[in-house]
């Protein structure tokens, strides 16, 4: 006790008890060090008692909250609807169009919709920040339910309390009195597949122990397959990439140790020229060797190392135009040259005239920069293709001419010298967009299935039965619960004991 000033007057406060930090023994009223280990303490006379301490309180009302079945209950409903939402709205990456999400988004589902959906992350829900807040809310709850719940029932399980009173028997779900002693009833459970343990004149049988485990197994393959969600939205474990081929081309995937040949791709049409069925013959190249080949259809991936390739798209662009190498004076043709719009060669050799025409300059999408007034690409589209050209000797040491063609719409040309150019036909060229998926969260998503599936045969299909008798009047006492099928239990008790059908269920 010692007198504290409070409100203009002494008032009389007393001392919280305390022990050693060290020896944890008790410490007498106003001592400034422990009389049993010596440790210098300070003034703790005036110790008082305080209030929780708030970051306790934080922890409990944390472990309470994450506890309640109601939470985990609305924590997977919303997992759900975001699910539902990320599978029925077109996830970034996996439509098949050239824009943007920005522009895609808000003229596929209108402009409100759109901009919302791009707001709310529903654009890409797998890999968005709350989808992850959820899928850890639902790890968190799911631990937390199973250790409030799993421990004090592993204690009961395994420290069964074998002497009961007769009254609590008589309460069970099934009771029995059978004439007989407790060593025939042990017999006769054993024999029956029951495990025992004896306490004085008490008795106490159980199977299917295992029953009761059964969801928390359910949970640590519910915890696999959250995991395994969650990691796809860190980088590397689940990985998309779109490569364009042209036909007859082999493309590196970037960032592997394999190539992707396309030798043709092939669509079919419906009567009123709609797609039927677009395909690519593909081939997977690895140290310039073909190591699998196969087609690849829409829903039908190429799967090689981890990858699932799968037909995306196609597109037709100009591909090859084939020019001729006019003698201005006569208008006849003296060559003529295959000109890859996509991607010329530097020079071309003009068969039996001696020259070659020599690439200046060539603009796939020409259009005039209205800043700098210089000529320049517009897009990457091959849309208006202009070329710069000269004429030349074969062996280069004489420039015979230049030309300048630009081959959409008119195929105008300007030129100086004895030769012009101009267009004779333009071939297309078809490319398939192929869609590489490897997801490597998969082989862990099907683990914690197969503990899901695991958790729930014994769940449903394994019944816990316990089974407690008492010698009780010259004969024996039974009482017996069921956590599942009380009805199987109560035939099973009366064909081990012989008792006549109709008694015992309560």
């Amino acid at each position: 006790m010692w007198l504290d000033w409070q409100g203009g007057s002494f008032a009389l406060a007393a001392v919280h008890a305390a022990n050693c930090p060290d020896c944890q023994r008790p410490l007498p009223a106003g001592a400034h060090f422990c009389p049993h280990c010596g440790r210098a303490l300070g003034d703790r006379s005036r110790a008082r008692v305080e209030g929780p301490n708030p970051w306790v309180v934080l922890l409990d009302r944390t472990w309470d909250f994450f506890a309640s079945t109601k939470v985990a209950s609305w924590i997977i409903i919303a997992l759900a609807i975001a699910s539902i939402a990320g599978t029925v709205i077109e996830q970034e990456g996996m439509y098949q169009d050239w824009r943007p999400p920005e522009l895609y988004y808000p003229d596929r589902y209108g402009e409100f919709w759109g901009s919302l959906f791009l707001r709310l992350g529903l654009t890409h829900a797998y890999s968005s920040w709350w989808y992850a807040a959820l899928v850890m809310m639902l790890v968190i709850s799911l631990v937390i339910c199973s250790l409030h719940r799993l421990v004090p029932l592993h204690r009961q399980l395994t420290r069964p309390q074998v002497w009961k009173l007769p009254q609590y028997l008589r309460k069970q779900q099934v009771v029995l009195e059978v004439p007989g002693d407790l060593q025939q009833a042990e017999e006769r459970l054993k024999r029956a597949g029951y495990r025992i343990w004896r306490d004085r004149e008490c008795l106490y049988a159980e199977k299917g122990r295992l029953s009761r485990y059964g969801p928390y197994i359910l949970h640590i393959g519910l915890l696999v397959v959250c995991f395994a969600a969650f990691a796809k939205a860190l980088p590397g474990w689940d990985e998309v990439q779109d490569v364009w081929i042209p036909d007859g081309q082999t493309v590196k995937v970037p960032g592997e140790n394999f190539a992707i040949t396309n030798h043709k791709f092939t669509m079919e049409l419906y009567e009123n020229g709609m797609p039927s069925r677009y395909a690519t013959d593909a081939s997977i190249i690895v140290d310039g060797e073909e190591v699998l080949r196969r087609t690849i259809e829409v829903n039908k991936p190429l799967k090689y190392g981890g990858w699932e390739i799968y037909q995306a798209s196609w597109r037709e662009e100009p591909g090859v135009a084939h020019l001729r190498l006019v003698e201005a004076d006569t208008g006849s043709a003296v060559a003529t040259v295959a000109f890859d719009l996509r991607d010329p060669s530097p020079e071309y050799s003009l068969e039996g005239t001696g020259l070659k025409l020599v690439v200046l300059t060539y603009l796939h999408d020409f259009v005039l920069d209205p800043e700098t007034n210089q000529p320049t690409n517009a897009s990457y589209e091959v849309r208006n293709p202009v070329l710069f050209a000269e004429v030349a000797t074969a062996d280069g040491s004489e420039m015979v001419g230049r030309i300048a063609l630009a081959m959409a719409g008119g195929s105008e040309v300007v030129y100086t010298g004895p030769y012009y150019l101009e267009l004779d036909r333009v071939e297309s060229r078809w490319y398939t967009a192929l869609k590489l998926h490897h997801d490597r969260t998969v082989p862990y998503m099907y683990f914690g299935l197969a503990v899901v599936f695991v958790g729930m045969v014994i769940t449903f299909f394994i019944y816990h039965w316990q089974v407690w008798v008492r010698e009780e009047n010259g004969g024996i006492l039974i009482g017996a619960r069921a956590y599942k099928n009380r009805f199987a239990l109560a035939r099973e008790i009366k064909r081990i004991f012989g008792a006549p059908q109709g008694e015992g269920l309560n």
